[in-house]
């Protein structure tokens, strides 16, 4: 897109200033422990036609560019933070055609895949605790006494969004459980609520979310700080300019997987010669 351009060599210069930005922000806030929460859609779907043509290479050989890219934020972030790691799954990263909400199905995703590929490289490493749920598609983790429920966001049904989220935390309400914040992805538009907030993507706008979806779309990310009194303060890491960062190095074997570049798939003038 012309507002937008996207390869693994964005992904990694955007990634990194994620990093940069959040560990200032932490700092600031005598931050110690994070909860590195990945909410679905690491990867984008190739069913359709539009997604084939615009994507960056094959879902297979993307997965091992993600996770060299998300080890080295983890690894830049343990350097500062004790880190937890969770995940649910996307839809969008789903291996099926169809979406189902069984456990054996659900599991078979890429945002599955690539949480555990990361999770068998950092086994015994100091510092990097991975968090392990039964349900693939929602998570509560306890952070400074607040459970906070992890979700992608494709659950979530209707505009209303405060209406919905009091429905979900009343689920868990009759288990016991009393959810204090909810965390969701999905849609590449940002919104923090009280109770409540959506990342936006690392990605930025896309065919679909602008086209489709009639959004206009920024590529950023959330934090949230949870402090010791319980109050949670939520930001919006803007991500969109990232020229001026030098991004995560990406093996070389790896990066010869990458089919295209920003520089391949901008528009190209043909000139036609006709000699008589």
């Amino acid at each position: 897109m012309e507002n937008n351009r996207y390869d693994f060599q964005i992904a990694s210069k955007r990634c990194k200033l994620m990093v940069i930005q959040a560990i200032e922000y932490f700092k600031i806030h005598n931050v110690s422990t994070i909860l590195f929460a990945m909410t679905g859609d690491l990867l984008n779907s190739d069913r359709r036609l539009d997604e084939l043509l615009s994507q960056a290479t094959n879902r297979s050989k993307a997965t091992f560019l993600a996770v060299d890219i998300i080890r080295q934020m983890l690894l830049e972030l343990n350097s500062h933070f004790n880190v937890s790691v969770a995940s649910v799954t996307g839809n969008e990263s789903r291996i099926k055609d169809d979406i189902h909400w069984c456990e054996i199905i659900a599991t078979d995703n890429y945002d599955f895949t690539i949480f555990n590929f990361l999770k068998y490289m950092f086994s015994g490493a100091k510092g990097i605790h991975f968090m392990i749920s039964d349900d693939p598609f929602e998570q509560v983790v306890k952070i400074a006494k607040k459970n906070i429920l992890l979700i992608h966001g494709h659950q979530i049904k209707g505009a209303k969004m405060e209406k919905t989220m009091q429905q979900i935390k009343g689920k868990y309400s009759a288990r016991g459980i009393i959810i204090d914040f909810v965390i969701s992805g999905h849609l590449h538009s940002a919104r923090i609520g009280d109770v409540f907030a959506r990342g936006a993507s690392v990605v930025g706008a896309n065919d679909y979310s602008e086209n489709g979806l009639q959004l206009t779309s920024r590529a950023s990310q959330n934090i949230h700080i949870v402090n010791e009194y319980g109050n949670i303060n939520s930001i919006k890491i803007d991500l969109q300019n990232c020229n001026h960062i030098d991004g995560y190095q990406i093996d070389e074997v790896l990066e010869a997987y990458n089919a295209k570049s920003a520089d391949r798939i901008r528009k190209k003038k043909t000139v036609f010669e006709i000699i008589i």
